[in-house]
């Protein structure tokens, strides 16, 4: 659950966040904002929690993680954002209490919905394996080039509440068209963490910059299979691929 807070003076708390420039960034922010809020009497449930800087006086907070929540439960979700929502609120308030630098600080928003990590994903035409990442596969039909490593959150806070240490290490590596395009489901066209992948691999595709592309390649798809009356499964890639960015 992300919090959007103000009341802060970037000079007095620039140790515990993240930005606003590569050259003002502290590596160990995160260590020492862990710190000030155990100093305050609170243990967040990520331990890796995050203060960012947006604009002016404006911050976002990352400190919230929700574990054995299913994504296709609409209730178990509902439950998770309230649950999520409390603790920001709790984290803000522990702050505040402490004085200085955070005498004035102010819970502005949280966010409408908790985010969520993982939940279904297709069986397509392709799918994006452990091995695409390691060996940095290339696709005739790619509709991205993913950059992001592997980043898998703890699914067991017994285990862990951060950031698990990756098994492998990823290249640069390609999306193909065929991992938006269903196998088993005629005319369904996905983008973004639900598409053909394994778990690994959804850890380091899953994230906003590559969605956008895939979007729009499935976009592009649905507009070319719609006015020609085909499938997207019957889609020559060399039609879909003139109506794109390049993909690197």
């Amino acid at each position: 659950m992300i919090g959007l807070l103000t009341g802060l003076k970037f000079d007095d708390v620039a140790r515990f966040v993240v930005g606003p420039a590569a050259s003002r960034k502290t590596p160990t922010a995160k260590h020492q904002l862990l710190e000030e809020l155990q100093r305050a009497g609170v243990s967040p449930s990520y331990s890796q929690p995050t203060l960012f800087y947006i604009h002016k006086d404006l911050y976002c907070l990352m400190a919230n993680h929700q574990y054995g929540v299913s994504a296709t439960s609409a209730a178990q979700i509902t439950e998770a954002t309230i649950r999520g929502r409390a603790e920001v609120n709790r984290l803000v308030d522990a702050l505040r209490r402490l004085g200085d630098p955070w005498k004035n600080l102010q819970l502005v928003a949280t966010a409408e919905q908790i985010g969520v990590r993982e939940g279904r994903r297709i069986h397509g035409l392709y799918t994006v394996s452990t091995d695409d990442l390691v060996q940095g596969v290339r696709h005739d039909d790619a509709v991205c080039r993913v950059t992001f490593g592997v980043d898998i959150h703890s699914p067991n806070p017994q285990h862990s509440k951060g950031i698990e240490g990756a098994a492998v290490r990823a290249r640069p590596y390609d999306i193909p068209y065929r991992a938006l395009v269903a196998r088993d489901v005629g005319g369904l066209l996905l983008a973004g963490r639900c598409i053909s992948g394994d778990f690994v691999a959804h850890s380091s595709y899953r994230v906003t910059g590559n969605a956008v592309a895939m979007g729009e390649a499935a976009g592009v798809a649905a507009a070319l299979a719609a006015r020609s009356n085909r499938l997207p499964s019957d889609l020559p890639w060399p039609e879909i691929r003139p109506l794109l960015p390049s993909p690197h």
